[in-house]
């Protein structure tokens, strides 16, 4: 397969200028589809308070898109594989940008929660086509650094567009909406910026059936850490705008710029990612993550002020700046070129079911105790899971 640097050094320098921005920002979008309306889902659930069960389901309103990604991410994966990158992407796009704005004027909650889910759709193809076309267009060293920026790229991205969330969501609940429309000018750089990669079809090489089995055991683990990961990560979306309002009568706009210092811490890590993964292998960069991850929530859980749920969502933020770019790495490095398609959408269902089931699986605990012991519930069993992750990684010495 040719190299990034060569199929890139086949455009135009405007071009190649170019391509790695509009990548990023097509990103991005991945970011918007539940950050941006983080900080109005308690205006949401207060609106329609009259709906039966509202208290969950406008926490859906913020995950439903969670659900359509994972049931589609796969044949996302498997489409692009067989027809290409860039039209698939373009129609996303377009897509986006309708689903996406949809919340501005629909008048009934259920009617809300498809457009959500035809919003989920779109992203579906998003970030499988943009992960695989990383993959497609760099190698080695290069890809590394790319992947972190990605992750910074995307966290900046989190912290500008829940700041503006948070601010128009002060004016309305409806008004977030207006940013899905920054797609619409994403869609433009893609069309003129984004090239269709060659991906070299390689023979099929016979593998015996233990090497398939080691295969197999490292996709199932990059897959379910993707899975839990999310699953932990997205208590922060879903929770921390409640609990903050149990401390104290914050408006959106600052709920919105906490949820953002998560992220912003997570932009510092990421954008070293490339220069950490020269020094530490993948399962050492995923101890140093849930370490992170599970001190942050115990933290959450502990301090009962807004500060101190600051501070824990700051450390907790260092964590999760690692966690995407080294998952979506792993994969990306194991999986064969003309397969990737297809694995990075096996990989976004995992992420996007953990983030369905994260408001549904700790609803329980919730109503048994309460926001703040669930997160020390889930802090411990980050710590755990980082355990895992130390005993698996002494197992390959």
């Amino acid at each position: 397969m040719e190299t990034g640097s060569n199929k890139i050094s086949a455009h135009s320098s405007k071009s190649h200028r170019l391509l790695k921005p509009t990548l990023l920002l097509v990103g991005s979008m991945t970011v918007l589809a539940g950050a941006v309306i983080a900080p109005a889902i308690p205006q949401i659930e207060q609106y329609f308070q009259s709906t039966p069960h509202i208290d969950l389901i406008s926490k859906l309103i913020l995950t439903i898109p969670s659900l359509f990604i994972a049931i589609l991410a796969p044949f996302a994966g498997q489409i692009i594989d067989k027809l290409g990158r860039k039209t698939p992407l373009i129609i996303s796009l377009i897509l986006y940008a309708v689903a996406g704005t949809s919340g501005l004027y629909l008048q009934n909650i259920y009617l809300i929660i498809g457009g959500r889910a035809a919003l989920g759709i779109a992203v579906a193809g998003i970030m499988t086509i943009n992960t695989t076309l990383i993959g497609d267009y760099f190698q080695g060293k290069e890809r590394s650094v790319f992947m972190g920026w990605q992750g910074a790229f995307m966290a900046f991205g989190g912290v500008v567009f829940l700041s503006a969330g948070g601010l128009l969501a002060d004016i309305s609940w409806r008004m977030p909406f207006l940013i899905y429309g920054f797609s619409i000018l994403i869609l433009v750089l893609t069309i003129i910026f984004i090239y269709e990669p060659k991906v070299l079809k390689v023979e099929k090489k016979i593998v015996s059936q233990r090497g398939r089995q080691r295969r197999f055991k490292k996709y199932g683990l990059v897959f379910s850490t993707a899975f839990l990961g999310m699953l932990f990560f997205y208590m922060i979306p879903t929770q921390i705008p409640f609990l903050l309002n149990q401390v104290g009568r914050l408006n959106t706009s600052t709920i919105g710029y906490s949820i953002s210092a998560s992220v912003l811490a997570g932009a510092i890590l990421s954008i070293n990612y490339g220069k950490i993964r020269m020094k530490l292998n993948f399962n050492q960069i995923y101890v140093i993550t849930f370490i992170l991850m599970g001190a942050g929530f115990i933290l959450i859980a502990v301090l009962h002020s807004f500060w101190g749920i600051l501070t824990g969502l700051i450390v907790a933020g260092f964590g999760t700046g690692l966690f995407m770019p080294n998952t979506n790495l792993w994969l990306v490095s194991l999986a064969p070129a003309e397969k990737r398609g297809r694995l990075v959408g096996f990989l976004n269902m995992a992420v996007y079911t953990g983030q369905f089931l994260s408001p549904v699986l700790f609803f329980p605990v919730i109503q048994w105790q309460s926001i703040g012991f669930s997160f020390g519930f889930c802090g411990s069993l980050l710590l755990l899971l980082a355990l895992v992750f130390i005993l698996e990684n002494r197992a390959r010495k």
